[in-house]
C-alpha cells in the first residue's frame, strides 16, 4: 500500500543532502513529483534560513523550520514564528564557554552566525601551536569563514539591547569528553533550554520546548494537515520529536540505532539518494532498481 502524506518534512544534513551538501537532480525530481501530487514540502533543519538556502539552488519549498524549530519561515522567506533563548542565559553561557578553548557560534533570527572575537583568537592561537587534523577542519569549515566576529563587550551589548536575537548555540568539538564538559557548564540553565545535537561532534542549545516538530505544527495548522498525514525524514537526535510525532516517520540508513528505533520506516543511505528512492518507491509507486 502506498503512503499518502499531505506534508513531507526533510532534515537536510545527513538526510536530504549528500555528504558534500548537495541536493542532487534525482532528489529534486522526486520532490517535484511529490509536490505535483499536492504534498506540501518543508525543510526541517538545524540550519538557519540563510544557510539552508545555499544547497537547495532555489528549489521552491513551501516552508522552512530552521534552527531546530527556533525560527519558522513561509516559502517566500517571511519569518512567522521565532523562539528566543533567554537573554540572561545567552550572556551566562557566553561567559561559561569562554572559560575553555572550544568552538562555538551564536545563531540569530537574521541568519547570522556570531563568534566572540576573544574566543576566536584564542582558538586560532591554540590551533597554530598544535596543528591537528581537527584544528585544520575547523579553519576550513565554510561557516567558520562566514561567521561575524564581534568583541565580547559589543556582543553582550547587542544581546542585552535586543538588537541581536539569539535562537541557538552551536558548539563543536571532535572529543566527546569536551562536549560532556559543555553540557555540564550548561546545567544551570537546564530548565530554560533544550540540549540536542545534529551529529556526534556537536551540541546544539535551543529554547526549552522548542523542536522541529513544534515548528512543523505551524504548517499543520495553516494547511489543515493532521499529524498522521505528515511524513518526516531525519537521521539525528534533533529529529527525534518530529519522527515521534509524524504519522509517517522515516529514519535514514545512516542514522543512529536510537533514531532508527523511533521511526516506522527506514530509507536508504543519504549518499545514495535515500530520500528520493523512498519517495519513488513508497509514495509514487515506482518500482525500485
Amino acid at each position: 500500500m502506498l503512503l499518502t502524506p499531505g506534508m513531507a518534512a526533510f532534515d537536510m544534513d545527513g538526510t536530504l543532502l549528500t555528504h558534500d551538501s548537495k541536493l542532487t537532480e534525482g532528489t529534486k525530481e522526486a520532490l517535484r513529483q511529490l509536490q505535483q501530487q499536492g504534498c506540501k514540502l518543508v525543510l526541517s533543519t538545524g540550519r538557519m534560513y540563510g544557510s539552508a538556502q545555499i544547497p537547495i539552488d532555489s528549489f521552491p519549498f513551501d516552508g522552512y523550520v530552521c534552527s531546530n524549530g527556533g525560527a519558522v519561515f513561509e516559502g517566500d522567506g517571511t519569518l512567522v514564528r521565532r523562539w528566543l533563548l533567554p537573554t540572561e542565559m545567552v550572556i551566562g553561557a557566553i561567559h561559561a564557554l569562554g572559560q575553555e578553548t572550544i568552538y562555538y557560534e551564536l545563531h540569530d533570527t537574521n541568519s547570522n552566525r556570531w563568534m566572540i572575537k576573544e574566543d576566536r583568537e584564542r582558538l586560532e592561537a591554540t590551533i597554530s601551536e598544535d596543528a591537528s587534523v581537527e584544528g585544520f577542519s575547523i579553519l576550513n569549515f565554510p561557516y567558520y569563514r562566514l561567521a561575524r566576529v564581534e568583541p565580547l563587550a559589543e556582543m553582550l551589548e547587542k544581546v542585552e539591547s535586543g538588537e541581536v536575537e539569539i535562537v541557538k548555540f552551536f558548539i563543536w568539538h571532535h572529543d566527546p569528553e569536551r562536549l560532556e564538559w559543555v553540557k555540564e557548564k550548561l546545567k544551570p540553565w537546564s530548565e530554560q533550554v533544550t540540549i540536542t545535537s545534529s551529529g556526534k561532534q556537536n551540541v546544539e542549545v535551543i529554547p526549552q520546548g522548542v523542536s522541529k516538530w513544534e515548528g512543523l505544527q505551524y504548517f499543520c495548522e495553516k494547511w489543515g494537515i493532521s499529524p498522521e498525514k505528515v511524513m518526516a525524514f531525519g537521521d539525528a537526535e534533533n529529529d527525534r520529536e518530529a519522527l515521534t510525532g509524524a504519522g509517517y516517520s522515516v529514519a535514514m540508513e545512516n542514522a543512529s540505532d536510537e533514531i532508527k528505533q523511533v521511526a516506522k520506516y527506514i530509507a536508504p543511505h543519504h549518499n545514495e539518494e535515500g530520500v528520493a528512492r523512498f519517495i519513488r518507491e513508497r509514495v509514487l509507486g515506482e518500482k525500485g532498481e
